[in-house]
């Protein structure tokens, strides 16, 4: 039987207005495709990696940008989900880091991330409290408060 865990890294990326970046995913499974969540910078950490090299990885792939001072990890979660149909157990470990630099690049994605990515947008924690989205984790907004006081 597979290995159904899986160790990831999040990145609570915030720029100079304490605001996070986020990609908005899409469900592969999802037939229909009306499913839309966002989510952090972040992914799976790969053989012999440390949850270090996993963010500063990360981070490159996701953004095109590196050299951050990393903090953490600060933060983690377990949970269970379907990941693409999928069953999946996942550990995530959250690092904070700040930028100025808000242009970012796709040219370093994967191809999953290609399919399953639709769009990236810096979001304020008020404005994750009232609009009618849907993020992970959950207590996004608290997180991107303590990592504000952080880096």
């Amino acid at each position: 039987m597979p290995n159904l865990t899986r160790v990831a890294v999040r990145i609570i990326l915030l720029d100079s207005a304490s605001r996070v970046l986020l990609f908005e995913g899409r469900d592969l499974s999802d037939t229909e495709d009306v499913v839309r969540f966002w989510f952090t910078v972040g992914g799976g950490r790969d053989e012999n990696e440390t949850l270090r090299e996993t963010a500063e990885r990360e981070l490159l792939e996701e953004t095109g940008l590196s050299g951050f001072d990393l903090v953490g990890p600060f933060h983690r979660r377990e949970f269970d989900f379907l990941n693409h149909g999928e069953p999946q157990h996942q550990i995530e470990h959250f690092f904070a880091a700040r930028t100025a630099r808000t242009n970012l690049t796709d040219s370093n994605w994967t191809d999953l991330e290609r399919k399953a990515m639709t769009t990236w947008q810096w979001w304020s924690a008020d404005d994750l409290e009232t609009k009618d989205i849907t993020y992970f984790p959950e207590n996004l907004p608290d997180l991107m408060r303590q990592a504000s006081t952080l880096v």
